[in-house]
């Protein structure tokens, strides 16, 4: 298994699965004009998924998700800054939010997690990531689930390497 690939900005499009690839071609311009006024580089990372968007930014990318987010775009479904990449493996994946998690999130705050599984080579199954996180969490922090959460904690697998985050609410865009 080859390591995960670095990425700190996650766009999904809306289109459909297996379509022609022009909604990839239109959302990657529009990534690229809404973030054209920036200095660094928009380093684009292949993705097997079609729909699916990932760059290396030398920017902040909860600056970069809010600049989209601000943008006028027709494509871009969801915009998820990425805080961290690790190999698409359960421990793996809740180690690094772990670790993420014991950085940011305050006893008696309250979480969600989220999970976008792309590729069912190593985690069969979002509901069953998503309890495993939900329970490491609750067994190490003071901390609840909770529908209205003061942290999102999002996973976003694609194939093998998975970017998470543990973002506030507002940090993962979605469009409408």
């Amino acid at each position: 298994m080859k390591g995960p690939e670095n990425f700190n900005l996650l766009v999904t499009l809306r289109g459909q699965k297996g379509g022609a690839a022009g909604e990839e071609i239109v959302g990657l311009e529009e990534v690229e004009m809404a973030l054209s006024r920036y200095e660094g580089e928009l380093r684009v990372i292949e993705s097997d998924f079609p729909n699916v968007l990932l760059f290396d930014l030398n920017m902040d990318p909860l600056e970069a998700a809010n600049i989209i987010k601000n943008s006028p775009t027709t494509v871009i479904s969801k915009v998820v800054p990425v805080e961290a990449v690790v190999k698409t493996r359960l421990d793996s994946i809740i180690e690094k939010i772990m670790v993420l998690v014991s950085g940011k999130v305050k006893a008696g705050e309250t979480f969600r997690v989220f999970c976008d599984l792309r590729g069912r080579r190593y985690i069969k199954s979002a509901d069953e990531l998503i309890e495993a996180v939900s329970e490491a969490l609750m067994e190490r922090f003071p901390i609840r689930e909770a529908d209205e959460p003061d942290w999102i904690i999002q996973i976003e697998v694609v194939g093998d390497s998975t970017g998470v985050g543990v973002l506030k609410p507002h940090q993962v865009i979605k469009k409408g």
